[in-house]
């Protein structure tokens, strides 16, 4: 039942002191919302008389499900004398409290308050959502980690067995048998069409089956009667006698011939198989209690193809649906495959995955439960035979009644019901015109002989056929589909019989035509984010790029596909080297891909064009005109001195090779244009001595540029000189042929010679001074004092930070004399340094063993002491014996808990006492 909830009181208001007379008001005028918000007159029982009389035991309308005890009490009309209380509407800012307490009184007494009943009912609802299983009461805060990682892995497995599922109906749509119910199905005029496709592109007639070869004969030998008077030369193309001069050739004059067919054959099956089951379709994330309730339903109830979906176990269930042409739109795009297949057509099944996502966004969550009652109903009514169908559908068509029926108001003769079709469309009895007024190129050869050949009746052979059922309407773009490759131009043809117009995908407009899009796609959950094609020999391949937006990725799978991961690879010592990416998907389809030496043509023509992802186009930059500013700005040839960075000089001696010229009149001067090639690169004398470069004596700067300050000090020694000199220091830039190497003087007597820091600038290998080695190992200063040997430690390097130079100090400089007694006296260090880490770790094992034995000791002196004898007590206490165990082996001792006590009754009373002493007195008896 409906949860109560408290309304205003209306027909009852608080008393009130009878001296203080109620305010007259004015009546509001009516309007046209108070009438209709008017109540009925009459009593509650002529209301429920007037229910009753509506919902009688035939009726179905949506009346029958209401009960009379859901109707609320109206109050008569003479009571509600004032038109605010007609309202009961509880968001109306209109209503005055005041006035609606005090309306119910009649005669200007207080009325006596309707006392509550004292029970308080309260409905909890199963099916709201609980959040999640981390946060079951729905807090306002994001998803956590584990939450994440869940909906990945659900994600995961959604997909491999969506994977495998379209793999075993791929292997089912390969069943002889189903080919051979579904051929057998075809009328002669979809044969007569087969085998003119199969002339068309030079097959050898063996190939067809023996069905439609008897067909075909006796649909020429019909045609042929009627021309036994007809004289050959007079007919308008090759006569009977000709015959093709190259046998085993395409006729390519008119196109790919397996167009037409698969045009012939969409529109066939289109007509002839009925939906009457939902398809696979993204539901998204329910709450559990709906979860539990579905899943309990789906175990235990009778099935049911509304509420359960369309279940098909086994590969004879399959053949019936073949047999009665029924089922779903999924389990009908398969069965139009396994005809394609039993035609000799090589047919992929095209799946376009639809599993649970990753995401969090409001897509991801089901959509509320929907009441069954109207899509039932809807069934129902839809559950009927036409039987105003009384043509026989084996009757054609001219080209002249559909020309005929085009105009209005004008009926064909071939249309004794005086129902308008059209000629397009076609209708339930009249045969879809495949022909083309223009002479298109679809028509294969041999098709021209009479204007009627040209309509081809693809009604279905049964001429009462029950309608589709109104299930996935809202889904508007296919989950699958056929890809047809062609046995002459190893071209691929994507093929949907049922949603698409036109359902044959030969242009990049009709490919884009399976990507789902728009609100309606997302309002039915449809997601484009794995496209896998299974060909008959039970391969797949991920055919997504081929209905990519302009094979552009990520494209619509953005959002929905797991995308390609960077995996950081790592080095001996723990720190990254690269990333390598990672795809998940690609290592799943790893188990579906055909081997390289079961590779055909259409996959190497497929890679190399429709499957080949295509990388955005980069807008060109609109190019500046030759000759202005901005053309020299962005030139890679000639270059402006005004345009130079601030380490970029002109080499001297280079002649400019033009001039430009700006401003105009008195203020127009020329400015030098030169090549890019004589510009070249200058540092300061600080950055050319971090590279061991020292400038030349007398060599002037190439040019000035203010002093760029980094650390702190040096900030503040240039602030300094700038306020005492009053303008802006500028340093020089030098290039690299007004440098040499800087090569320090050989030492003597073994004395490094040492900086203003004391130490010595070793950035490259030629600033060691010659007789002295650079040792570039640790605690190597610690050695040079203890040994009393005269060093220097090198820097090779800087690090800035927090406005500060920390020089990299790497090792020591000694002389060349010392560095073998340096070596080895730090190879003893290094020994000591291991030996006395070991002994670190073998004390820190030794206490940890030490613990541990200590602990087994306690426990075994308190088992000695209190604890009982035997393997079942030693079971009980020991902490890592299965719990299982545990159990069984005290359910088993309960049963000898008897003779254990008749043995210990003899035992003495000290023996007993717990672990206690007993009193002196207890012990004497006395």
């Amino acid at each position: 039942m409906p949860p109560y909830i408290a309304r205003k009181r209306q027909q009852s208001s608080s008393p009130s002191p009878p001296d203080r007379p109620t305010p007259k008001k004015r009546p509001k005028k009516s309007t046209l919302f108070d009438a209709a918000d008017e109540r009925p007159a009459g009593s509650l029982k002529a209301n429920e008389s007037f229910v009753n009389g509506l919902i009688g035991s035939d009726s179905d309308t949506s009346l029958s499900d209401v009960s009379a005890g859901d109707f609320e009490d109206v109050m008569p009309q003479h009571v509600a004398k004032n038109p605010k209380l007609d309202h009961r509407d509880e968001d109306d800012e209109d209503i005055d409290w005041e006035d609606a307490v005090h309306g119910g009184q009649t005669d200007g007494t207080p009325s006596t308050a309707v006392q509550p009943s004292g029970d308080l009912e309260l409905t909890l609802d199963k099916n709201t959502s609980i959040g999640s299983f981390t946060n079951p009461h729905n807090q306002k805060k994001g998803p956590s980690k584990i939450e994440r990682y869940i909906r990945v892995v659900t994600h995961c497995m959604h997909v491999q067995f969506l994977l495998f599922h379209n793999s075993m109906r791929s292997r089912w749509a390969c069943d002889s048998k189903v080919q051979k119910i579904l051929l057998e199905q075809l009328n002669p005029t979809i044969k007569q069409v087969v085998e003119t496709w199969r002339l068309a592109s030079g097959l050898s007639p063996e190939k067809s089956g023996a069905g439609l070869q008897e067909s075909s004969k006796q649909a020429r030998g019909k045609r042929s009667e009627g021309r036994k008077g007809e004289d050959v030369r007079s007919q308008r193309d090759w006569g009977k006698p000709a015959e093709r001069q190259e046998k085993g050739a395409a006729n390519m004059s008119h196109g790919d011939p397996v167009y037409r067919l698969l045009k012939t054959l969409a529109a066939y099956w289109r007509k002839r198989f009925t939906i009457t089951a939902p398809c696979l379709r993204k539901q998204g994330y329910k709450p559990l209690a709906r979860l539990e309730e579905e899943i309990a339903s789906f175990k235990n109830d009778k099935h049911d193809s509304v509420e359960h979906g369309e279940r098909i176990k086994t590969i004879g269930e399959f053949r019936d649906c073949a047999r009665r042409c029924e089922g779903s739109r999924d389990v009908g795009a398969q069965l139009f495959i396994a005809l394609l297949r039993g035609l000799g057509l090589e047919a992929r099944l095209v799946a376009s995955l639809q599993p649970l996502g990753f995401g969090w966004n409001k897509n991801e969550e089901a959509s509320p439960k929907q009441k069954r009652n109207s899509t039932k109903r809807q069934a129902e009514q839809l559950n009927v035979i036409d039987r105003d169908s009384d043509i026989s559908i084996d009757s054609p068509v001219t080209k002249h009644e559909i020309q005929n029926s085009k105009q209005p108001g004008k009926i064909p003769k071939g249309n004794p019901n005086g129902r308008k079709y059209d000629a397009v469309n076609g209708s339930k009895t009249i045969p879809i015109d495949l022909s083309d007024s223009s002479g298109s190129e679809l028509t294969p050869a041999g098709d021209n002989d009479d204007d009627d050949e040209s309509v081809i009746d693809v009604t279905p052979s049964s001429s009462l056929k029950k309608p589709n059922m109104p299930f996935d309407r809202d889904m508007v773009f296919p989950t699958y589909w056929a890809e047809v490759v062609s046995p002459v131009t190893h071209e691929v043809y994507p093929v949907d019989p049922f949603i698409l117009n036109p359902a044959i995908a030969t242009k990049p407009e009709h490919l884009a035509a399976f990507e789902p899009r728009g609100a309606k796609a997302d309002k039915a959950k449809q997601v484009f984010a794995y496209v896998i094609a299974y060909s008959p020999d039970g391969t797949a391949k991920d055919v997504t790029t081929r209905y990519v937006k302009k094979h552009m990725w990520p494209g619509r799978t953005k959002g929905v596909r797991l995308p390609v991961e960077k995996v950081p690879v790592y080095n001996s010592k723990g720190k990254i080297r690269h990333h390598e990416d990672y795809d998940w998907f690609k290592s799943v389809m790893s188990g579906y891909i055909r081997p390289d030496n079961m590779r055909t043509a259409v996959d190497d023509i497929e890679e190399a064009k429709d499957l080949k992802p295509l990388k955005p186009e980069k807008r060109e930059s609109s190019k500046a005109i030759e000759g202005t500013l901005q053309f020299y700005k962005t030139s890679a040839e000639f270059v402006l001195e005004r345009h130079l960075r601030r380490e970029e000089a002109i080499i001297p001696g280079a002649q400019p090779v033009k001039y430009f010229a700006t401003g105009k009149g008195e203020n127009a001067k020329q400015e030098p244009v030169f090549l890019r090639k004589d510009v070249m690169v200058c540092r300061t004398g600080e950055s050319w001595h971090k590279e061991g470069r020292q400038i030349r004596p007398k060599e002037r700067p190439m040019k000035m540029v203010p002093i760029r300050a980094v650390t702190l000090t040096r900030k503040r020694e240039v602030e300094e000189a700038e306020r005492d000199g009053g303008e802006k220091l500028k340093q020089g830039l030098y290039a690299w042929d007004q440098t040499d190497w800087i090569i320090p003087p050989p030492i003597v007597n073994g004395v490094i010679p040492k900086n203003a820091y004391g130490n010595m600038d070793c950035f490259v290998p030629t600033m060691v001074p010659e007789g002295a080695a650079h040792i570039p190992l640790r605690s190597t200063k610690k050695i040079c004092k203890r040994l009393g040997i005269d060093f220097a430690e090198a820097v090779t390097g800087f690090e800035f930070g927090k406005q500060r130079a920390v020089p990299v100090i790497t090792g020591v400089v000694v002389a060349k004399e010392n560095e073998e007694r340096v070596i080895e006296e730090w190879e003893k260090d290094e020994e000591e340094r291991r030996i006395k880490e070991e002994g670190k770790r073998e004390k820190a094992a030794l206490a940890m063993w030490k613990k541990l034995i200590t602990g087994l000791r306690i426990v075994e002196r308190v088992r000695d002491e209190y604890g009982e004898e035997g393997g079942e007590v030693r079971e009980e206490i020991n902490p890592f014996t299965n719990r299982n165990r545990k159990m069984k082996a005290h359910s088993d001792g309960q049963g000898t808990n008897k003779d254990k006590t008749a043995d210990t009754a003899g035992l003495d009373n000290d023996d007993m006492a717990g672990g206690f002493l007993a009193d002196d007195s207890d012990t004497g008896g006395g």
